[in-house]
Order: structure tokens, then sequence, then C-alpha cells
């Protein structure tokens, strides 16, 4: 019997999640890696779920429109398949939705119901029942990429009675869900063995995607096809493919021009995924080259999420003859695709003076009391750029003085191009004490400190006039 309560509600989020768990019906005992699939609507097929040591299952990323009938089966090695009726709504996260199986042979399909779970004794019948035994493998990589690609999987036919057929009953295996990439089982027909056991292979294609296969016997002397599809495999890891390979740098900007020192570098990351938008293979190489400057540290391998990695170090370079100008270089991250063809992506980054390059005007003040002055600030590399990312800049005033405006407190993003906001800046410096009556002279410096510890500062003087205006 089926009870199951609603445990929350995401408005925000069409995916709906179902819990349960999953027990023998004569028993109690919880069943361990059951499989719980949405058998309909079609478009739900892929979603599933084992059961843990607990007997627990949890199917999220169930994606519907409005309110929904699902229809849930469970089964597992020695036990009838069980459906429920479940409805749900966008995202509805439903807690309980429990199955107690019947013990194979213990129920009203010809099972004697009395024999404690055990198969009938006797000649065994026609087969009534195909059950998948429990599997080794059930993620495999897509074909020549160098990993698993092929698993076997084993079905035991039986009668009515829960009794092992004999030798010799055929049964068919098909594809019936898969990702269309040449995947393919072998063989397709197979004959029972003495034990009523049968076994084929899945063996993957060129692509990934999640595989269901059906075996199927016919009956044509009752009339009466038997099928089962509880092979569920998922084909991962693909080869790389051009529209999902990135490549990207922690920083575009880089205080590294004309500075040399190994233990200072940039990140510089490969996002490498298959056709499929899945990551490749992990261990799939990735080689890193620089032109114009810069010192890359050569290939490195994806991680399990598709990731390679490698450093730009600071390596004394001070680039001349990039197309966009003085300190440009270009990175370029390359793999190979499963034709054999290189692939590539290229960034352009910016490498930039440690030592900044101040200009204020007016370059001096004269602020009356209670007043405020404006001045303006260039501030650039010493190439005429911006400065490199996460440059801090800020102003530090002296007695009597406070200072507001775009560079009071300021951590530079990545920027290549000088102008307003990147290296044309404006601020004030006002009086913060009128009720101080003496003239006084002042300062007030402008600090610029890149990420590698380089600092430049500009230091502008004058006076605070306490005189009346009158």
């Amino acid at each position: 019997m089926l009870s199951f309560v609603v445990i929350s509600c995401a408005p925000d989020d069409d995916s709906a999640v179902i819990q349960g768990s999953v027990f023998d019906a004569q028993s109690g005992d919880v069943i361990e890696n059951a499989l719980i699939q949405i058998t309909a609507p079609g478009a739900l097929n892929d979603l599933f779920s084992r059961t843990d040591e607990n007997g627990q299952y949890n199917i999220g990323g169930i994606e519907v429109e409005g309110v929904t009938d699902l229809t849930l089966t469970a089964s597992a090695t020695g036990y009838d398949d069980l459906e429920e009726e479940v409805r749900i709504t966008p995202g509805e996260s439903i807690s309980g939705v429990d199955f107690d199986l019947p013990v194979q042979g213990s129920g009203d399909d010809g099972g004697s119901g009395d024999d404690g779970g055990q198969e009938v004794g006797g000649e065994a019948g026609g087969p009534a029942q195909i059950q998948l035994l429990p599997m080794s493998n059930t993620t495999i990589n897509v074909a020549e990429t160098g990993g698993i690609t092929s698993t076997t999987f084993t079905f035991v036919v039986k009668d009515s009675a829960g009794r092992k057929v004999d030798r010799d009953h055929e049964i068919s295996f098909e594809i019936i869900r898969g990702p269309e990439g040449g995947e393919y089982i072998t063989p397709e027909i197979r004959f029972t063995n003495s034990q009523g056991e049968v076994t084929s292979n899945l063996v993957s294609g060129d692509s990934s995607g999640t595989v269901r296969i059906e075996a199927v016997i016919e009956r044509p002397d009752v009339g009466l096809t038997i099928r089962s599809t509880p092979v569920i495999v998922s084909i991962s890891s693909g080869f790389p493919h051009p529209n999902n390979f990135f490549v990207a740098p922690r920083v575009y900007n880089f205080d590294a021009y004309g500075y040399i020192n190994e233990s200072y570098r940039n990140n510089i990351a490969a996002s490498v995924g298959d056709l499929k938008g899945n990551p490749v293979k992990e261990g799939t190489a990735v080689y890193f080259s620089s032109e114009y400057g810069g010192l890359v540290n050569g290939s490195a391998v994806t991680n399990a999420n598709g990731y390679a990695s490698v450093n730009l170090s600071a390596n004394g370079s001070s680039p001349q003859n990039h197309p966009d100008g003085v300190g440009f270089i270009d990175v370029t991250a390359q793999t190979v695709d499963k034709d054999n063809n290189y692939i590539e992506n290229t960034f352009t980054m910016l490498l930039t003076t440690r030592s900044a390059v101040i200009t204020v005007t007016p370059n001096n003040f004269d602020i009356n009391n209670g007043q405020t002055q404006t001045f303006n600030a260039t501030i650039t590399d010493l190439n005429g750029y911006p400065m490199a990312a996460n440059t801090q800049i800020s102003i530090e005033t002296g007695p009597g003085l406070v200072a507001s405006g775009d560079i009071v407190d300021l951590q530079l993003p990545n920027y290549f191009t000088p102008g307003p906001g990147t290296t044309q800046f404006s601020f004030s410096v006002s009086d913060a004490d009128p009720d101080d009556i003496q003239d006084t002279e002042g300062s007030f410096t402008i600090r610029v400190e890149t990420p590698s510890g380089g600092v430049t500062t500009k230091t502008i003087s004058g006076q605070r006039e306490k005189r009346s205006s009158n």
C-alpha cells in the first residue's frame, strides 16, 4: 500500500523530487539495490534511482509543467515488480513513497503462496517472468576513450511459480532508449542455459547518455509476449568536442610585464566537455602554449570534472609585437577530438607593469575653511594601460582632511582599455575640521599596490585656509 506526504514546495524551482523506501512484503526487511523508475509518462523514462543499504531511494530532477500523474515501478531480484501512481506538481518534494515488494511466487500469479518465499518444486513450466541479476557495471565510457566501454548483463527466466526454466528458451534484446551514438547489444538473441540464465553485452558508441534495454520472450503457444526493461546503463566521458572546450585565466590583466618571479603565477584552466556537454574521460591531455610572452608550464590532464589547469609564470618577458599593442599575449589550449583533429581555444591577456604612473590635476590644493576641492587623477602602468586586476587604489589623507570619490578605496577588475573608470578618475578632498581657526599645511597621498606587491605613491601638498573670505 502506498502512502506519502508532501514535505516541501519550491515555487521558484520546477524540479520535483520523490523519495521513499523499498521493503520485503513478507519480512519487512529493507531491500538494497532495488530499481525505482518513472515508467510513465514516457518523456520521464530516463529518471530512476536505486535503493541504498537502508532501502532508501531519491529521484530528483523531475521536470513537469503542471499537475502530472506519474507511474513508478519498483523491481528487485527475487521479487515481483510493483507499480504505484503518484500525482506531482512543479517544484514539489514528496516523501514516503514506499513499496512493499512481494517475493516472487508468493502472490496471485500462479505461485503457491505458502512456500515461505522458496521456489516451488517439480518440473518448471513455460517462461512467465524475466528477472535481472545484479550488474557489476552500470556506467561505461564512450568507445575508444580508453575506459571501460562495455558491460555484461544477465537475466534469469522463471515460470509463473518462480521456478527457473530449462535451457533453449529464446530471448531477444533491444535498445529502446539511448544517445544514438552507435551503441549496440551483442549478441541480440540468446538462449537460456540449464539454470534458466541468459547473458549478453552492451557496447558503447561515440556519444554519452542513458541507455535502456528491453528483454523480450515471445510465447506464441499461449499468445503471450513477456517483457522486462530494468536495464539502465549510463554512457559517459566522451571525446573532447569544440563546442564544449573553453579556456580562461584567473585574471586577464596580470602584473608580470618585465617581472621575473617563478612563484608568481596566474592559473589557467581549460574546461573540456564531450558532444553532450559531459566531462571528458579523466586523464584527457590538454596542451597549453603562449605567444608573444609569458611562460606556460606545458600540458595537463583533466580531472573527474573535466578540468585541466596550468600556471602562467612571470618570466620577465616584455611583449612588444602583439597586434593589440605592447604587453598583450595570446594563450592557447589544445586537445584532440574523436577524429584525431586538433581543437583549440585561444584567449588574449595583458601583462602590465608593477609600477604605476600617477598624475593629478591640480597638483596642489588650497582649501578654504569647511570647503571642498575636486581633483582628476590618471593612473596607468608604465605602458599607458590600466593597472592589473585586483590592484588596490586608495587615498590616505593628512590631519584635518577627508577624501571622497572614485579611488578612495578601489579594487580594479580586469581592464584592457584606458579611459574613464579604468585609468581616469575623479575625487574630492575636503576640510574635515571647520572649527579649527588656524591656517595649516596639509597633504594627501594616492597609493597604488598591485597583486604582486608593487607599490607606487603620489603625494599632493597644499594649504587649509582658515581666514574669513570677507
